[in-house]
């Protein structure tokens, strides 16, 4: 009697089960909705203009962007806390991105209105650009992480580490160099230094 399709699919998978072979699961595609860029003492960084800053800007300067159709709420920017780096967890509250619209943040510079800003936290407003580079933190390992909303669904970047986008200063004059002109300093010698680069995408998982 000749098998049927459901007979031989069966079969088939009763054989993998046997071999120890199993079928991969597709995993769902995650959808794009955003980009974080970010520059240092670039002079090509004109993203600053609006608020005032003509670049360079001597601290990082942010840009999220919502790519997509519908605006992103809730939307929050948070360096992580980090005992190696001496880094007290911080939130830049941002709130809400329109559609195809960006935001940027300038820490020291930048202020959301929050008063829950620790003295000398990462987004505490000072009225002027924070210098990572010499005030810190300007470690590698510090990280940063998006989190908003889209139309019910969750908006994520993941986490961001500053040393996962290092390389050579833009105008060739420092061998590495992160987005918080680090490690160590490492900004002192470069006239036009990191980006604007993009170090993060916001997805929906």
């Amino acid at each position: 009697m000749p098998y049927s399709c459901n007979t031989l699919s069966r079969a088939l998978l009763a054989g993998a089960a046997a071999a120890g072979l199993w079928l991969a699961t597709p995993v769902a595609a995650q959808t794009t909705v955003g980009t974080i860029t970010v520059c240092y003492y670039a002079t090509s960084c004109t993203y600053t203009e609006p608020l005032g800053l003509n670049p360079p800007v001597d601290s990082p300067a942010f840009q999220i962007t919502n790519t997509s159709a519908s605006p992103i709420t809730h939307a929050i920017f948070t360096i992580l806390r980090s005992r190696k780096n001496e880094v007290t967890k911080d939130r830049y509250t941002i709130g809400r991105i329109r559609a195809g619209l960006s935001v940027v943040i300038v820490p020291g510079f930048s202020d959301d209105g929050s008063t829950k800003h620790p003295p000398g936290s990462f987004f505490f407003h000072t009225g002027s650009p924070t210098d990572t580079s010499e005030n810190g933190p300007d470690g590698d390992a510090v990280s940063f992480a998006f989190s908003g909303t889209l139309g019910g669904s969750a908006v994520t970047s993941g986490t961001i580490r500053a040393g996962a986008s290092a390389g050579p200063a833009n105008d060739g004059t420092v061998a590495y160099l992160n987005f918080l002109g680090g490690t160590a300093d490492a900004d002192g010698p470069c006239n036009d230094c990191f980006g604007p680069k993009q170090i993060g995408t916001l997805t929906i998982p």
